[in-house]
């Protein structure tokens, strides 16, 4: 288990008075980059820029984001994060929204969009496995995993688009109760993500976590169209940019928070510098060996 102190994510430092368990626990002794609390919110005395019933933006730089649990969030400049709780929340819950859309709003503020993705490294390189929500990143990572390479990062992929880096993010999979069984993996009910999700945190994954900044090789579009055998199409500069733009971490909250040519940089300049490929695949658990080997043989044929 985690302690209370500090925590490496994204190539930066946290800290934080509370124990985070589901990020990476950090023996650096530098700077901090980002300060965690937890306790109430105050309504920031600056104007209010723009708002949404869920979100808002003040002349500050600081935003507040409000769940439908009523866990608030104050992001201040991508140096602070605070999280009010109400009672009777489930910690889970409070945990998921800290992963989630706490350091992916952090992320955006500094700078860095988060790229909607898990990543995995092997032999001192990257790969990044990107989609929708539910299109199986998380369980193409652990099939791969499978196939000899580590964790890197779940749910979040944060990559310097200049050096083509990818920095290690969350250590835990979380993956539906088919996907884990499929792997052999324990669904303990303390692990699930949320009361009423059929999602569990893969803890088994940690002892098979990468905590070191990697080149990214390639990364890899999972599609919604369906193959009867895994194609790998590789995208031209111009169709990867839109592509990365539209798998940004919560890109429509950041557009609306004033980062769409920050994002459009960012895509523009990954899909300069590293291959991008749009999968298509069979949907089906039983054949994830295939889609791995298959995503290893492209892997292999890169310079």
């Amino acid at each position: 288990m985690s302690a209370a102190g500090n925590y490496l994510y994204g190539g930066l430092v946290f800290r934080s008075s509370v124990p985070l368990p589901l990020m990476p626990h950090s023996c650096e002794l530098g700077s901090v980059d980002v300060d965690v609390t937890f306790g109430p919110v105050p309504t920031p005395a600056a104007e209010c820029l723009r708002a949404k019933p869920h979100f808002a933006m003040y002349a500050d730089g600081t935003a507040i984001l409000r769940s439908p649990h009523g866990i608030r969030l104050l992001i201040d400049n991508g140096r602070t994060l605070r999280i009010e709780v109400p009672e009777g929340v489930d910690a889970r819950l409070v945990q998921s929204w800290l992963i989630g859309p706490g350091l992916g709003l952090i992320m955006h503020q500094r700078g860095v969009p988060p790229l909607h993705a898990c990543a995995v490294s092997r032999a001192g390189r990257a790969l990044a496995i990107a989609g929708d929500s539910g299109a199986g990143k998380s369980t193409t990572a652990r099939a791969l995993m499978e196939h000899g390479y580590d964790l890197l990062a779940e749910d979040q992929a944060i990559i310097d688009p200049a050096s083509a880096t990818l920095f290690p993010g969350v250590p835990d999979l979380r993956l539906w109760a088919v996907a884990a069984q499929r792997f052999g993996e324990r669904t303990e009910e303390y692990a699930r993500v949320g009361v009423h999700e059929d999602k569990f945190t893969i803890s088994s994954s940690r002892d098979r976590f990468d905590r070191s900044p990697r080149p990214l090789a390639a990364l890899f579009l999972l599609t919604s169209e369906p193959a009867e055998i895994p194609v790998s199409t590789r995208l031209r500069a111009g169709p990867a940019a839109h592509a990365l733009h539209k798998h940004i971490y919560r890109q429509r909250l950041a557009t609306f928070m004033g980062r769409g040519a920050e994002m459009f940089g960012w895509a523009t300049a990954l899909a300069a510098r590293v291959p991008v490929y749009a999968v298509r695949r069979p949907h089906d658990l039983s054949r994830l060996d295939e889609l791995a080997a298959h995503i290893e043989e492209v892997v292999e044929q890169l310079p």
